[in-house]
């Protein structure tokens, strides 16, 4: 009798195991790329990326529309705001941000070794870019740079229902001297990527590029 209780207790342990412990969104992002205003300034230059072009999937789970912008990376180099990558999350679940995949690199940049790296994220995979923020020098115009930088974030639900989640995540280094505007996706959408701006003292400004959700 005793070797029956133990048996079952033992099964019910690796069955609570094996149970999801969170229903993941099943969703998708639809229609066309709309934009959020301008946090920082715009010297000049800029540049995009989106989270669906960085390498595919390598287990082949999930599409180019199911990805989302889940958190940023940003170096620097002497001083210089001269890279900045994108971490993506997966509406359907399998997969949390991930290392950085793809990045913005500056001209000046390229092919340097940089450092001071300053990584923002959330970790929960049905939580994705909806608001962000950014803080530079308030130089002048054309030598404004980067020097932190905070995300908020939206819960993507059953269905593609979107949910207000009170979390955010940010970064400060010296020098940042001026926050600038808290600037949003539309409302209804999620962030799939990014729009940067820089002048000589590097990047200098960002806008979030983004899409509705909808039902997978």
């Amino acid at each position: 009798m005793r070797h029956w209780v133990r048996a079952e207790v033992i099964m019910a342990i690796l069955f609570a195991g094996l149970a999801p412990g969170h229903a993941w969104a099943e969703a998708k992002v639809i229609g066309s790329v709309s934009t959020s205003e301008l946090s920082g300034s715009a010297p000049g230059g800029k540049s995009t990326l989106d989270v669906k072009n960085i390498v595919p999937d390598p287990y082949g789970t999930t599409s180019e529309d199911q990805w989302a912008l889940g958190g940023l990376v940003f170096y620097e180099r002497s001083d210089e705001a001269c890279y900045i990558g994108t971490l993506r999350t997966s509406l359907n679940g399998r997969h949390t941000a991930e290392t950085t995949s793809n990045n913005i690199t500056r001209s000046p940049c390229t092919d340097k070794i940089v450092h001071d790296k300053q990584t923002i994220r959330f970790d929960k995979a049905d939580h994705v870019v909806q608001a962000i923020q950014v803080c530079t020098t308030d130089k002048k115009k054309k030598d404004d740079k980067i020097k932190g930088a905070e995300i908020w974030a939206v819960r993507v639900g059953p269905n593609g229902t979107l949910y207000e989640a009170s979390l955010s995540e940010k970064f400060r280094r010296p020098n940042c001297e001026r926050w600038h505007n808290k600037v949003s996706c539309p409302s209804n959408q999620i962030a799939i990527g990014i729009e940067t701006t820089w002048g000589d003292g590097g990047f200098a400004g960002m806008r979030l590029r983004c899409k509705a959700v909808a039902e997978k």
